[in-house]
């Protein structure tokens, strides 16, 4: 599609009208059922820092997608410069080379995909290549970095509103060119607002206070139970979650904590923190 056919056409309404909003996509009972999913994996998050963390680990729980990150700015086109981005799965690895030499080519920075962001919430690499030439530094963005280099096929972009007007973008990238297809974006754009709304009003930063008070309810559940000396597993079956996310609480328990390992975490419980 040419950058004319992206302009009103003949018969629509007229440039001085009020701007209408988009359409909020209708989606069947089980894509409402993976937002509410997200929804609550994030609502008792008490800071930016839990939020993010909650964030990904839903996405890739929900979505099912390996390589997610959450980057930070004071504005929108800022955002692709955070020097300290929270990653996971194979965007750890990519960090160094995208930030050293691809963050300024970010396909999400161009400006059809600034445009679906700021009206729609998300955009996606397959949306862009369909709709609109990207530019060609974009073009070798995608080509050398995300899939000679990388093997990523898929590429989509979620904007998220912070507190005192910044932004965040949340990547969600995977070796399936589907992985991410027309229901996930419809789940996607049904979530932007709502997560907005929620990490709109949050602490840029944890609140000082005792390392278990700086877990969310979920971790401290975990917490709890890795200190009866229950396996993965076990603790999998009691909070009817998949054992490899259980490994991910435990993980992030014990990051949040400070603690070296699971014995370490079970005298800090039962210490009373």
């Amino acid at each position: 599609m040419t950058q004319s056919t992206l302009v009103d056409s003949p018969g629509s309404a007229p440039i001085s009208s009020p701007r209408r909003r988009p359409r909020r996509p209708q989606l069947p009972h089980a894509d409402y059922q993976r937002a509410f999913d997200v929804l609550g994996a994030c609502a008792d998050a008490r800071s930016l820092p839990d939020f993010k963390e909650q964030l990904l680990e839903a996405l890739q729980t929900t979505l099912d997608v390996k390589h997610v990150s959450f980057f930070v700015g004071a504005t929108f086109h800022n955002v692709f410069g955070d020097a300290r981005p929270v990653t996971e799965g194979h965007t750890t690895k990519m960090l160094p080379e995208y930030q050293e030499r691809w963050s300024r080519y970010d396909l999400f920075g161009t400006p059809a995909a600034t445009r679906q962001l700021v009206t729609s919430g998300v955009s996606s690499l397959s949306e862009l290549a369909s709709m609109s030439t990207l530019p060609a530094s974009a073009t070798a963005y995608v080509r050398h970095f995300l899939v000679s280099t990388w093997g990523m096929h898929s590429a989509t972009a979620l904007r998220v509103e912070l507190p005192g007007g910044h932004s965040a973008l949340v990547g969600l990238f995977d070796t399936a060119a589907d992985r991410i297809g027309p229901r996930e974006l419809a789940t996607l754009r049904v979530l932007n607002p709502q997560l907005s709304a929620i990490s709109r009003h949050l602490p840029l930063s944890r609140r000082p206070g005792s390392a278990l008070a700086r877990l969310s309810d979920r971790q401290r559940e975990v917490a709890t139970l890795v200190a009866e000396g229950m396996s993965n597993a076990e603790i999998g079956e009691t909070l009817s979650l998949a054992e490899d996310s259980v490994k991910k609480y435990v993980s992030r328990v014990l990051g949040v904590t400070g603690c070296q390992s699971r014995m370490e975490l079970a005298l800090l419980v039962r210490a009373g923190g």
